[in-house]
């Protein structure tokens, strides 16, 4: 047996595994979590898998977390009572850590999430969810590492995701500097000591190289891709207050997202007197997921 089928075999087997006991623990009629999942070989390459209380031919919502692609983990699913309110809406809710930058430069990000979404999909049957119905939400970081994701998928028919929601994302790393420079956010903050958190994902700074971080950007990778790929419809929501991100990252994406796959493809939202993330961000959740079950929909 090859060690990739014995590690596919294996993830399967602790799966199964996970999810028994935990049915075991809360009963059927309460959410449960299949807990720290192996998806690959890295010693960050865990997930947690959130049911609601009938799982069967449910949507799947992939959350990837933020934190300059180098802090926080999996657990970040849990503000704004996210894993409650997707579960309640009868979502099955998926988060995963991801390599660190400071561990592996990129694309390994990208890598452990496409890894996510094929484990997800192969998963389907042992667990019952809809495999064909599958989200991608990322929050800062973690936003640019879905909607990576979702533009690579794109390019091969068949293999592309049904939703994005971008929480305020760096959509284009060449400009993330120039951007806080020129856009109207009152009150930033110093600049930050040391390397930008793009010029450490990447390994070089992103400024002085800019095919570098255009590659990994996903304004300009969209702007690159040939006619014909089919996007998911996209949902951004930046606060107009944002110190880290600025707003106008996310208004290049909507604007290149339109672009390609017209007027409708993409919805931008801001929230007003919001920063990078924080409280005025409470209700938000419960707007994507009204988004994601217009576009989730199972057709009759």
């Amino acid at each position: 047996m090859s060690s990739a089928l014995y590690r596919t075999l294996y993830s399967l087997l602790a799966c199964l595994a996970a999810f028994c006991l935990t049915a075991c623990v809360y009963g059927t009629a309460k959410p449960r979590v299949m807990s720290n999942i192996e998806y690959g070989p890295g010693a960050r390459n865990q997930m947690d898998i959130y049911l609601p209380a009938n799982p069967k031919g449910a949507p799947v919502v992939i959350f990837v977390h933020g934190g300059r692609w180098m802090r926080n983990d999996k657990s970040q699913v849990e503000l704004y009572d996210r894993i409650r309110k997707f579960n309640d809406a009868g979502f099955v809710l998926v988060s995963f850590n991801y390599t660190y930058a400071t561990e592996k430069i990129w694309p390994a990000q990208l890598d452990d999430t496409l890894s996510v979404i094929a484990f997800v999909r192969a998963q389907a049957e042992s667990i019952g969810y809809d495999a064909d119905r599958i989200a991608l939400y990322g929050q800062s970081s973690g936003a640019h590492l879905a909607l990576m994701a979702a533009l690579k998928l794109a390019e091969t028919p068949g293999d592309g995701v049904d939703a994005v929601v971008s929480w305020y994302a760096p959509s284009d790393l060449y400009n993330i500097a120039a951007d806080r420079a020129g856009d109207d956010v009152p009150d930033r903050d110093p600049a930050v000591s040391g390397l930008a958190p793009e010029d450490v994902l990447l390994g070089v700074s992103t400024t002085e190289n800019k095919a570098a971080a255009d590659a990994a950007s996903p304004v300009p990778y969209l702007l690159s891709m040939a006619n014909g790929a089919k996007l998911p419809p996209l949902l951004i929501v930046h606060g107009d207050a944002d110190t880290v991100v600025s707003p106008l990252q996310s208004e290049r994406l909507y604007q290149a997202w339109r672009a390609y796959s017209g007027d409708g493809g993409a919805k931008l939202r801001y929230v007003k007197g919001g920063g990078h993330g924080g409280a005025r961000f409470e209700n938000e959740p419960s707007i994507a997921i009204a988004f994601l079950k217009a576009h989730l929909e199972k057709p009759d």
